[in-house]
């Protein structure tokens, strides 16, 4: 499952990266946990959710190209997104995007998003 994810003036998504990260390092953000940091990927901090994967990725780069190339963007591929998150996991998906959209519109302001689009495609 995608998201589409249009942050103002920051065309290659670098800035909603770092203010994200470090909102959740000052534990700004709780609900959530860095596993990786490039590409950056999330879980949530809840048990029942720790295997569910969320995948930011930056426009411009191979792994945005494969989602957009393989359709998955549907109604949100013009104009293109500053990044995508993939959130994929064994179960409980559609909670995590529940998570996900909660966490981009309360924390919208600072993280710079103006937008987000969710294809409902696959």
């Amino acid at each position: 499952m995608q998201v589409a994810i249009y942050a103002r003036k920051d065309p290659g998504g670098k800035r909603f990266l770092t203010t994200l990260q470090g909102r959740i390092k000052r534990q700004e953000i709780r609900a959530w946990e860095v596993r990786k940091t490039n590409p950056l990927i999330l879980v949530h901090s809840g048990d029942r959710y720790a295997k569910v994967r969320v995948t930011f990725v930056q426009s411009g780069t191979r792994g945005f190209g494969r989602v957009a190339k393989d359709g998955k963007l549907g109604a949100f591929r013009s104009p293109e997104p500053t990044l995508v998150a993939t959130i994929v996991g064994p179960s409980q998906v559609d909670r995590v995007l529940g998570f996900l959209v909660g966490l981009l519109t309360r924390h919208a302001e600072p993280l710079g998003v103006e937008g987000i689009g969710i294809p409902l495609t696959e």
